[in-house]
């Protein structure tokens, strides 16, 4: 990946500049950070998902070890919560899918997702603290009515709002794999209210990101918590025919709907539809051009998306028989 070449550039470059004086360091990481944020919407755009899983960790840790060097650096958490968080999903929970699904215990993979969006919750938190907001204030059972308010007076930046939404994302993927937690699932409030407080800040954020995570979070909330089936089909379906070219959109639909309501019959029509899609993405991404797959070459910001989608095709494919 593109970023992932810039990264291995920068830390070159740091190597240099660290040697010198403490004002010079600061400078450099807070320059640095800059550059690899504004580049960081460059990863939407790789179309190899076995490319994306191998370079991801090292990203990660370069990322890291820039925020040890500055720990106030707002974007630099932004970007650890955003990647820990999307390594969790487009990775581990697509490696994870068939565990997930036929419910098998301790599934490595599903361990590793709970365990990247940890990590991601952990910077979340830590960016909180830098506005103030202890994890004792955070995790009262009363502070999920507050959010609004509180974030309304501390968050004052753009960058603030995308780190909420991702927080919110991966706060609420990990409590959806440990759903017999308890203590957990008594902050799916928390998740809703960062996202809702996100969401409505920036609705077009990451081009239809609080669509579909919207609807996956309307689809695995507990009816009693406030999730509603139906709510999350209209939700869906919106998101699909809005931005019919977010494969992403459609496999979602299958898995946290039309596989737990076991709707066999949809499913079979949506797999059919995805099935197609897959295809058509793929053969343009090989160079396999035509009449109608030319369309992806206007849409590459949902590559990433579409990769994921095709792995998760793959698995949805093979676990019909054990699904219905």
């Amino acid at each position: 990946m593109k970023l992932f070449y810039q990264c291995q550039i920068i830390l070159v470059v740091l190597s240099f500049l660290l040697n010198s004086c403490s004002m010079v360091n600061s400078v450099a990481l807070k320059t640095t950070a800059n550059v690899i944020y504004d580049g960081s919407d460059e990863l939407f755009t790789e179309s190899n998902w076995h490319q994306f899983n191998q370079a991801a960790p090292a990203n990660l840790k370069l990322i890291e070890g820039l925020w040890y060097g500055d720990q106030d650096n707002e974007k630099l958490l932004t970007l650890l919560i955003k990647g820990y968080g999307a390594y969790g999903f487009a990775t581990h929970e697509t490696l994870g899918l068939k565990d997930l699904l036929t419910e098998k215990e301790d599934s490595f993979h599903l361990q590793q997702a709970i365990l990247n969006y940890e990590k991601a919750s952990y910077y979340g938190l830590r960016l909180l603290k830098e506005r103030g907001i202890t994890e004792q204030m955070f995790f009262d059972k009363s502070f999920a009515l507050q959010i609004p308010k509180v974030f309304d007076s501390k968050m004052n930046s753009d960058t603030d709002v995308v780190a909420i939404f991702y927080f919110a994302q991966a706060m609420g993927s990990s409590i959806n794999l440990q759903r017999t937690n308890i203590k957990k699932l008594a902050y799916l409030g928390h998740v809703q209210s960062m996202f809702d407080w996100a969401c409505t800040k920036k609705p077009d954020l990451d081009r239809g990101a609080c669509g579909l995570f919207g609807a996956v979070l309307q689809a695995s909330t507990p009816g009693m918590m406030g999730g509603s089936q139906d709510k999350a089909r209209a939700a869906f379906l919106k998101v699909i025919k809005e931005q019919p070219k977010n494969l992403l959109a459609r496999a979602s639909f299958i898995q946290y709907h039309l596989i737990p309501m076991l709707e066999e019959d949809q499913f079979a029509v949506e797999m059919k539809k995805l099935k197609n899609a897959v295809n058509d993405w793929y053969n343009f991404q090989l160079g396999r051009e035509s009449k109608s797959n030319y369309v992806y070459k206007k849409v590459r910001y949902f590559n990433l998306y579409n990769s994921v989608a095709r792995q998760r095709y793959q698995v949805l494919k093979s676990l019909k028989k054990e699904l219905f």
